[in-house]
């Protein structure tokens, strides 16, 4: 994604030729310093955007490493003194992962992404990578663009389950998502299946969702993003 040309290329040439359905890619760029990072709301980035929406595939914006000064120089955002492993815990699974890909989807927004591309599908993991709890007060505070972050999360959004072991969370998504895009995912290798199993079972009892519900959870949702009926 350091090349946004060469991403959609690579984009159109996996779907076309090789019957892809979508796309995973880092929810930023590192810059090669390591001290800096490249999101892609900019006009830079249209051309892969637009690549995303002609081909009507969805796009997951994963999380990716932090940048090392943040997490090994002293003073800095996710620095601890007496501890790189809990320096390092921090800025990854901790916390930084998922609130920088929150970030970036944000800046997607903020930067009119959604505006220029409206059919665009975006996937976030994690129960959404921290933006459903924020959700009422981040569309208050950015609104003033064409459409509103809530319409964007309706519209343009996909939420994967993606580890989160947790019903609280749950309740969370579900009241803020439409339940038919939401979708049962383990994120391997972080997650397991055993652990996935276990938590979809206990989400079945608790009666959060429906039978119907359940199911699309479960399997339904995804194959209706990605065209697999």
């Amino acid at each position: 994604m350091a090349h946004p040309a060469e991403a959609a290329s690579q984009l159109r040439t996996c779907v076309k030729e090789y019957g892809f359905v979508g796309a995973l890619i880092d929810a930023y760029v590192v810059q090669p310093s390591g001290d800096r990072y490249q999101f892609y709301e900019g006009r830079g980035y249209d051309v892969f955007w637009q690549t995303a929406q002609d081909l009507d595939v969805p796009v997951y914006l994963h999380p990716s490493f932090p940048s090392l000064g943040e997490v090994f120089t002293t003073g800095e955002l996710y620095s601890q003194e007496d501890s790189i492993v809990a320096s390092a815990g921090l800025a990854t699974a901790g916390w930084g992962w998922h609130s920088r890909t929150g970030l970036s989807f944000l800046r997607l927004y903020t930067g009119g992404v959604f505006d220029r591309f409206p059919k665009l599908q975006i996937v976030l993991g994690h129960m959404g990578e921290m933006v459903p709890f924020y959700l009422w007060r981040s569309n208050v505070v950015l609104r003033g663009r064409p459409t509103s972050l809530r319409d964007v999360w309706r519209n343009n959004v996909w939420v994967a389950i993606s580890a989160v072991w947790d019903l609280d969370a749950m309740r969370m998504v579900l009241a803020v998502t439409d339940v038919k895009r939401v979708m049962y995912a383990v994120d391997y290798p972080f997650g397991s299946n055993t652990e996935g199993k276990a938590f979809m079972e206990e989400l079945r009892k608790s009666k959060l969702v429906s039978e119907k519900e359940f199911r699309g959870i479960a399997n339904e949702n995804a194959k209706t993003l990605l065209r697999l009926k």
